[in-house]
């Protein structure tokens, strides 16, 4: 059978691989071809503002060739465009060894030339790379993928950036030497960078629609309200990027900073991208973009302000800390508006699609670059602006950042009006987002989705459900959602061990449901919501009504846990009668000692024996009884462990030894023991009930209940009775003589 255009899940690791390869490379390639060093070189050829404000937009503009493409490659496979664009790219970045012969006007002009040539390439390869990123990634992982995409660029970027302001320190090569062959050397990186992404796995073509222009595609994007409101913001974003790219020149015009040290700064940046995409990857997928790209804008309005209010006589660090800030946040919301843009890309039309959306952009890139480079030369004005008391306020760029705080203002009322499926409220998420338990629970959740061993599961499950905040609760409600998962079970059990209200109905759900393989587990958890009506009633429905008994036992359980009340002990008493398998009876038996105050069911102390059961039921029985009443050392199930496990001599000399205290066993040790080693049962049971009938236990009913029940044995068959049951009577009788009354 032939495949689709569609990629399976292996060939979408291994494209994933290749694109996180391509982007290493991509980052040491752009960020030697890109924005930082062609500022440079303009302003060492003494560009103007508006020059200036071109190259932050020129990256955008070229998107105005967009429209084309999808006519120019019409059936071409998509990879191979764009692994060839981006080769383009970087041959063309070889002209700018044509700088060493020219100067002034001419430098600048073929400087915007070739830096505009080289974003038409790479302007192509981006718009088909938003379908690449779609094709290579599933919904529930592409807030992960665009994180680790973003990571793999910034990090190799971040360390070339870093060798770049160490090289252009060096005197040698702090003038055009150094810039131009930084250049050269980023147009060879960028050949690796242009291999690693031809070997993506791709069987999309471009498409071109006959009479689908731009303009078509944009009239029906505009149609669609969602749809609508995700582009604005990818539009918006874009255009706040695009100023916010200006604070490079800013810190060599206004502050006069040197070469090497605008280029720390681009590296303050990378860090802000870093940590902006290790945002995204974390809680994109889980909290939704919406709410935190309207919480980012809020955080940008107050930097951009800071910017706009700061004066350039301020340290360079305030600057480095300010820069970072902003841009973490700018970077945050272009990360998430590309993700949230990607859930409604269409499939059949990816190219025409973002070839209308980067046409948007070239024209909404180059007028908010125009427009900053004026405000840029509006400096003056600024300046009088903030002036209070003969003391000014603001720089040279101030209307271009309050600009910035315009547009982001916008972005902030259009994030708040779009609708986003399964994301969180704003609050909500900040809930998340700004609280140590919310984070906490993403780092939990993290590690639970890289985590193997067992044990080390069970514990981070228990964790998260000692985590309160909202995350860790809709993570919880996805497990219990799951109709089966490794940690369900721990889910449940967690909630039982941290009652958490707001899963509540999610927990009665399981409960009531009959094929769910954790009903006795949730059954029991509802044990721990004693307050709430709702749980006595479902548990009546159960007890009553439940397709199994061991859905019956486990609710006469949990029901005597929240009531601790008589009403129905009858109907316990009756269903208990029937159980066939240990766990129900000991389910039994727990409901009966919270219902039951007097501990009348004691009576039945034999019962048991009287049912034939095994050996191993018997004990289990008899130790449960056992614990009810908390006698003390030495425990029954210790000695039913030893006995399992050696001889009798093992088991019985120490407990004989310990039970000397009792004046009965004192003064007939030996005979006790040989009663034991020769299987003298009847003499055994002649001696234990001699010593309840010298005891008075009447001041405690469940002990004149037991001994009711233990006294019982006297009709008994003899033959009915084993190891097992002599052991618990020679245990109970001497518990209840040393616990009489004088």
């Amino acid at each position: 059978m032939g495949k689709t255009k569609y990629l399976s899940e292996a060939e979408k690791q291994l494209g994933r691989k290749h694109m996180y390869l391509q982007e290493f490379f991509n980052g040491v390639a752009y960020s030697l071809l890109g924005d930082t060093i062609v500022y440079l070189l303009a302003i060492y050829f003494g560009a103007g503002n508006l020059a200036l404000g071109y190259i932050a937009s020129a990256s955008y503009i070229a998107g105005a060739v967009l429209p084309f493409i999808p006519l120019i490659f019409k059936g071409k496979n998509q990879i191979k465009v764009q692994s060839s664009v981006w080769l383009l790219r970087g041959v063309v970045c070889f002209g700018y060894v044509g700088l060493f012969f020219l100067t002034g006007d001419a430098a600048v002009l073929l400087l915007l030339g070739i830096y505009t040539i080289f974003n038409i390439f790479r302007m192509v390869g981006i718009a088909l790379n938003d379908f690449t990123m779609k094709s290579i990634s599933s919904v529930s992982n592409r807030g992960k993928v665009v994180g680790n995409v973003n990571v793999a660029y910034q990090s190799s970027s971040m360390v070339v950036r870093c060798i770049t302001a160490l090289v252009l320190g060096i005197q040698q090569f702090s003038g055009l030497v150094g810039l131009i062959g930084l250049q050269i050397i980023g147009a060879f990186m960028n050949f690796f960078a242009a291999h690693q992404m031809s070997l993506i796995p791709s069987r999309s073509t471009i498409v071109h629609n006959k009479g689908r222009t731009v303009f078509t595609i944009f009239r029906e994007a505009m149609g669609q309200s969602s749809l609508r409101r995700r582009l604005f913001l990818r539009w918006l974003s874009t255009s706040v990027s695009v100023i916010f790219g200006l604070t490079v020149p800013f810190l060599r015009i206004e502050l006069a900073l040197s070469n090497s040290m605008v280029v720390l700064y681009s590296v303050v940046l990378g860090l802000a991208v870093v940590a902006a995409s290790y945002i995204s990857k974390q809680f994109s997928d889980r909290l939704g973009s919406r709410p935190l790209v309207f919480l980012s804008t809020l955080f940008s309005l107050f930097f951009f302000l800071l910017w706009a209010l700061i004066t350039p006589q301020t340290s360079p660090v305030v600057f480095f800390f300010l820069g970072f800030f902003t841009n973490f946040f700018v970077a945050l919301i272009s990360l998430l508006v590309f993700r949230l843009l990607a859930q409604v890309m269409p499939d059949d039309d990816a190219v025409g699609f973002n070839s209308m959306a980067n046409f948007v952009i070239a024209i909404v890139a180059f007028g908010v670059g125009i427009v900053s480079g004026l405000l840029a030369d509006s400096g003056d004005l600024a300046r009088s602006i903030f002036t209070f008391d003969s003391r000014s306020a603001g720089n040279g760029y101030t209307l271009v950042f309050l600009f910035a705080m315009v547009l982001t203002a916008v972005e902030a009322l259009v994030a708040a009006k779009l609708q986003e499926v399964g994301a969180y409220s704003s609050q909500a998420a900040a809930a998340v987002v700004f609280s140590m338990h919310g984070l906490k629970a993403v780092s939990m959740i993290e590690k639970l989705e890289k985590e193997t061993d067992p044990a080390k599961r069970r514990f981070l499950m228990h964790s998260l459900g000692s985590n309160y905040n909202n995350m860790a609760t809709s993570e919880i409600r996805s497990i219990l959602a799951s109709p089966f998962s490794s940690d369900k079970i721990e889910a449940v059990r967690a909630l039982a061990d941290r009652p958490r209200k707001s899963l509540l109905d999610d927990l009665i759900t399981i409960a009531r449901d009959d094929d769910s393989y954790v009903q006795l587990d949730a059954i029991a958890a509802l044990g721990s919501y004693k307050k709430d009506p709702k749980v006595k009633e479902v548990m009546l429905q159960l007890l009553k009504y439940g397709r199994w008994s061991s859905v019956r036992s486990m609710a006469s359980k949990t029901l005597a846990r929240i009531t601790e009340s008589t009403e129905y002990l009858p109907l316990v008493n009756e269903l208990s009668h029937n159980a066939k398998h240990i766990d129900e009876v000991i389910d039994f038996l727990i409901a009966k000692r919270h219902m039951d105050k007097e501990g009348t069911f004691y009576q039945e102390f034999f019962l048991s024996v009287e049912q034939g059961r095994s050996s191993t039921f018997r004990q289990t029985r008899y130790a449960v009884i056992a614990s009810f009443l908390k006698f003390g050392s030495p425990r029954l199930s210790t000695l039913f462990e030893q006995m399992n496990t050696g001889s009798v001599k093992d088991f019985l000399s120490g407990f004989l030894t310990e039970a000397r205290d009792l004046n009965q066993i004192d003064l007939h040790y030996d005979e006790v023991h040989s009663m034991f080693t020769n299987h003298r049962w009847d003499e055994l049971r002649t001696f234990c009930l001699g010593i309840l009938d010298d005891c008075n236990v009447s001041f405690d009913p469940n002990f004149e209940n037991l001994k009711i029940g233990i006294l019982k044995s006297r009709e008994m068959d003899i033959k009915l009775f084993d190891m097992q049951d002599a052991l618990a009577g020679l245990y109970f009788c001497y518990s209840l003589g040393k616990n009489a009354k004088v």
